[in-house]
């Protein structure tokens, strides 16, 4: 019961830091709602247009090198014929 209340607490603190970076009020959740869920959409957009071009850049070598993990790990299951 205890963990459970603390992990709680911090749960709460941690997404009340988040909201109060992004500039979200409590009060604006409350009384605007769908321009919060807007904003916050359109947060996730820029933040999205911003990690983007990185994600492509590491997918270059990120998905080669897991494909031949892959096909390598399955060479090592097959039984040998």
């Amino acid at each position: 019961m205890v963990g459970w209340i603390i992990r709680t607490l911090v749960l709460c603190f941690v997404v009340g830091f988040v909201l109060s970076f992004l500039n979200i009020n409590p009060a604006n959740i409350l009384t605007n709602s769908w321009q919060t869920v807007q904003d916050i959409a359109a947060l996730l957009v820029e933040a999205g247009g911003w990690a983007l071009p990185y994600i492509l850049i590491g997918a270059v070598v990120v998905v080669p090198l897991s494909l031949l993990g892959l096909i390598l790990r399955w060479n090592r299951s097959r039984p040998p014929s």
